[in-house]
């Protein structure tokens, strides 16, 4: 039996798809003993599994995508942070910064110890961040010291009763002074005493901290959910950029650049006749090459490459490769066609998953091209963004276009639309997003009823409700929604989702999402709950339409369930009114 050689720089380990969704460089992750930050990927070094995707490589302005290296050791490196350790021993509780002395054998084998006793120590849980993406330790001398940074006595960090309250927890140093950790969370205490942001990333080790101009500090602890929000753009693999030919092309893309620059159009021959004669007409070559060329210069492009493959499945083009993409509908039943203009059962798709860099304090928005918070990840030498594949399955849900125009046309659905138009833009602006589309009662339609949807399916499909994922596509020329759940480390799924895109399962389905919208645990509050610019939801709370934030991919924002089902005053901004009057058997 091979017996495994034991890696000592190894500390702990992750799935290549948390890398992307939840532990990304910037991220603080919880290792065995101790917390570290994944650096940034030009830290990493080109290993790993090349992925394809020409239309998400034209929209970043890369080459490719690679998922991590997966192997025994040394896949990943990372920093120890917070840099401040607290001693475990009682009688020492040392407050020390890990970089200033640190015997890197000793850290391998046993963790973080402390420089004075040897004993164990553990990280600090306290760390402070601004919303320009920048992170660093809590400024212990300058809260210690309430201000002042001119001391460099020796801390300790100690708690004083029996409870885990900030109150009770005391920072002390050497000279004398001492603090407890009262109001240490409080971001005016920062702000109101002089305090600035240090502009460090600690995912850069060997970047010099930048200027920042934030005005406001946010103290936190380190496993606060608004200390790390991906940013992550993916797309839908559909012909014809999954068949052959463009997978070849995206292998050589980059060699057709050089060559191009070196030798001119022979130098696009000589590519083509080494690696693509063979199998490819020049025609065909030359067609691909221009369809890879077209920069996509917003998401939304990409949105609308799918939208037409779904609804146009059944054409010869969209039906040449099965590996990725496979679809098929049945006849929409006549009491449904009002409102549905088709279901389609999606038994294959591959979802490519980028990520492209990080915000903190504040969730990013799915289609907004320009992020300014955003830290991105630096360049590579290939030119290469960190990724995974998600092979699954889906439902995708079409609305009657007709009626949706009929519904946005009355007086009261165009006065509850603008409301919504008007409150997403100031949302953008006060966070500095640019180039934000619309969000109007269609997309919130759309966004309600996705959500009504998971929350049935996962009870339905044997998924639960953190599983099944949505992308909404709204616009002038899109109104569907894509359900849709795979895994990263399977071929696909278990097939539960696709079966209740059948007519009989579909109407059970539509049924049990309109009967429990009617309600909610919370009403009348949430019925009742207005349009603000904080939540940019109406009648919405998490018992009734809000799920997971790995579901939703706008982070629980933009929902009214009014707009889905007649609720107590608001019975006009129902678009599904008779439905539930008909399937439901509820006289509204």
């Amino acid at each position: 039996m091979n017996k495994k050689i034991f890696n000592q720089n190894r500390i702990g380990e992750i799935r290549p798809n948390q890398l992307i969704t939840t532990f990304g460089p910037g991220a603080i992750h919880d290792a065995v003993k101790d917390s570290v930050t994944i650096l940034d990927i030009n830290y990493w070094g080109d290993e790993g599994k090349r992925i394809n995707d020409g239309r998400l490589a034209s929209y970043f302005g890369v080459n490719h995508f690679r998922s991590p290296k997966t192997s025994d050791g040394n896949d990943l490196p990372v920093v120890s942070f917070p840099y401040y350790h607290v001693c475990s021993n009682v009688k020492c509780n040392n407050l020390f910064d890990i970089r200033k002395k640190i015997d890197i054998p000793t850290y391998n084998k046993q963790g973080p110890t402390c420089p004075i006793c040897g004993y164990q120590a553990y990280p600090s849980r306290f760390v402070v961040a601004c919303n320009e993406g920048h992170l660093d330790d809590f400024p212990w001398n300058w809260w210690v010291h309430r201000g002042k940074n001119n001391c460099n006595g020796d801390l300790t960090l100690y708690s004083t009763g029996w409870t885990s309250t900030l109150g009770e927890i005391m920072v002390k140093c050497s000279c004398g002074a001492k603090r407890s950790m009262a109001g240490s969370t409080d971001k005016d205490e920062f702000g109101n005493n002089g305090y600035k942001c240090t502009g460090h990333h600690p995912h850069r080790p060997k970047a010099r901290n930048e200027t920042c101009n934030s005005s406001e500090i946010y103290p936190s602890q380190r496993g606060a959910s608004n200390i790390y929000f991906p940013v992550i753009r993916s797309a839908i693999s559909i012909p014809p950029w999954t068949n052959p030919l463009h997978t070849l092309l995206d292998d050589h893309y980059v060699r057709i650049i050089d060559y191009r620059r070196d030798f001119g159009e022979d130098g696009v021959s000589k590519v083509f006749n080494n690696y693509f004669s063979e199998k490819y007409t020049r025609a065909e070559f030359d067609r691909a090459l221009k369809v890879r060329e077209e920069k996509i210069k917003e998401f939304i492009e990409i949105k609308e490459m799918e939208y037409k493959a779904f609804v146009n499945h059944n054409e010869l083009e969209y039906k040449k490769d099965y590996k990725f993409f496979k679809a098929f509908e049945d006849e929409i039943p006549s009491y449904l066609k009002k409102f549905f203009s088709r279901v389609i059962r999606i038994e294959r798709l591959r979802e490519v998953m980028v990520l492209q860099g990080f915000m903190r304090i504040d969730p990013p928005e799915p289609e907004v091209d320009t992020l300014n918070k955003m830290v991105k990840l630096q360049k590579t030498r290939d030119n290469w963004l960190p990724g995974v594949e998600v092979n699954g399955e889906g439902i995708f849900i079409e609305f009657n276009k007709k009626s949706i125009d009929e519904w946005m046309e009355l007086s009261n659905i165009e006065k509850l639309s603008n409301n919504f138009k008007t409150l997403f833009r100031t949302y953008c602006n006060n966070r500095g997003w640019e180039n934000a589309k619309d969000r109007d009662a269609q997309y919130v339609l759309l966004h309600t009823f996705s959500h009504m949807l998971i929350k049935e399916m996962s009870l339905l499909s044997g998924y639960s409700s953190t599983a099944i994922k949505e992308r909404i596509y709204s616009s002038d020329t899109m109104n569907g929604i894509l359900l849709y759940t795979g895994s990263s480390d399977k071929d696909g799924s278990l097939g539960g989702l696709v079966e209740l895109g059948s007519e009989e399962n579909f109407r059970k389905l539509l049924k049990a999402v309109l009967e429990n919208s009617l309600l909610c645990t919370t009403d009348p509050q949430c019925t009742n709950h207005d349009l603000d610019v904080d939540t940019l939801n109406g009648s919405a709370c998490h018992s009734c339409s809000m799920v997971s934030e790995t579901a939703c991919e706008n982070g629980n924002r933009l929902l009214d369930r009014s707009l889905i089902v007649p609720l107590d005053g608001k019975e006009e901004n129902s678009f599904f009114k008779e439905l539930v009057e008909d399937l439901c058997e509820i006289k509204v």
